[in-house]
């Protein structure tokens, strides 16, 4: 009787051994991931803030006066107010917009939202839903 409880504490001592370090090495998997995802990103964004660098000086760009941003904002308002209080007045201004250019305009939305859904799907690597991060090992 002592000799089969000796031997159940054992086997109870391993198996909790073996899930603990197959926890562990889970974990140290994931850290591990994660930080080599967090290089890639802190890389790749380094390169993008160069390569926006290099075209800022080289395009000669400069960030637009508070004047400039002021004066686009206080137009913004004025027309939002005044087409506010003229709703049909705004009205036929869209129902005189040439059908060309809505059909134009929904083209290039719906090509748009197909290369955001691409960029998605890539990023996950799959068509649908996210990768399950688990070990399918049983």
């Amino acid at each position: 009787m002592l000799f089969r409880q000796a031997i159940r504490k054992t086997f109870s001592g391993v198996r909790h051994q073996s899930t603990i370090a197959r926890a562990q090495e889970r974990a140290s998997d994931f850290v591990s991931g994660l930080s080599s995802k967090f290089r890639k990103s802190v890389y790749w964004t380094k390169v993008s803030a160069e390569i926006a660098k290099q075209v800022w000086l080289k395009e000669k760009l400069s960030p637009p006066s508070l004047h400039e941003i002021q004066s686009v904002y206080q137009t913004l308002y004025t027309q939002g107010f005044y087409y506010a209080q003229r709703p049909t007045e705004f009205l036929s201004i869209l129902k005189s917009i040439d059908k060309n250019v809505i059909v134009n305009s929904t083209a290039y939305l719906i090509q748009f939202a197909g290369l955001f859904a691409l960029g998605e799907a890539i990023g996950r690597r799959k068509l649908v839903g996210y990768p399950s991060f688990e070990s399918h090992s049983h």
